[in-house]
Order: C-alpha cells, then sequence, then structure tokens
C-alpha cells in the first residue's frame, strides 16, 4: 500500500497529464524551458533535467504513462522533480490535496 503523499503526488500528476494531453505543445515548451533553467540554476537537479529532456523527446502517450500510470521508483522521483510547474492552478492543486488531508484520504488513491 503506497502512502498518503505517495497517492496524493500520483493524483496530482494525473491531472496534470490530462492537461497536458488536452493542449501539449504550451506545456512542452515551458517544461523544456524551465528544465534549462534548473540545469544552470541547480547542479545537483542535472540528473533529473536530461532525464525529463530525453522523456520530452518521447511520444506524449509515453510522458502520460509516466506521469499518471507508473507506480516504480524511477516514475515517482521524475514526478518528484516535475517540469511542469505551473499546469494545473493553485485552486485545481488546492482541491487535490485537500482530498488527502484527512484519514478519508484512501478514498480518493488513484
Amino acid at each position: 500500500m503506497i502512502d498518503r503523499f505517495t497517492a496524493r503526488s500520483r493524483a496530482y500528476h494525473q491531472a496534470v497529464a490530462a492537461r497536458l494531453m488536452a493542449d501539449p505543445e504550451p506545456a512542452l515548451i515551458k517544461a523544456r524551458a524551465w528544465l534549462a533553467q534548473l540545469s544552470v540554476e541547480s547542479p545537483q537537479a542535472r540528473y533529473y533535467a536530461r532525464e525529463w529532456s530525453r522523456w520530452l523527446e518521447r511520444p506524449i502517450s509515453d510522458v502520460y504513462h509516466l506521469l499518471a500510470e507508473d507506480p516504480s521508483e524511477y516514475a515517482e522521483a521524475l514526478r518528484r522533480m516535475s517540469p511542469f510547474v505551473g499546469l494545473i492552478n493553485s485552486h485545481e492543486r488546492w482541491e487535490i490535496y485537500r482530498a488527502f488531508r484527512s484519514d478519508g484520504w484512501r478514498h480518493h488513491a488513484p
């Protein structure tokens, strides 16, 4: 069984993946710009920037799978450094976080 924070992250990234699929090109442009900035400003994050850059060259369906469906430790680690910053607005993010605040969070687990 996954913990609350992992479940919340998966729910958040399912929403991100849905938004990405709805209009991929602007999201990919922003993600690539964020990764370029991350590589310069945070040397310790270069591994994640390289990995994400490789993923963003793949078909969008692969990126969707990584964000929304892949339960591996590798995917969990990449989701923690997601380049899709701002794809979900603060209200949507808050609704997801709120669903995982109490003991009832298991009802919302992906």
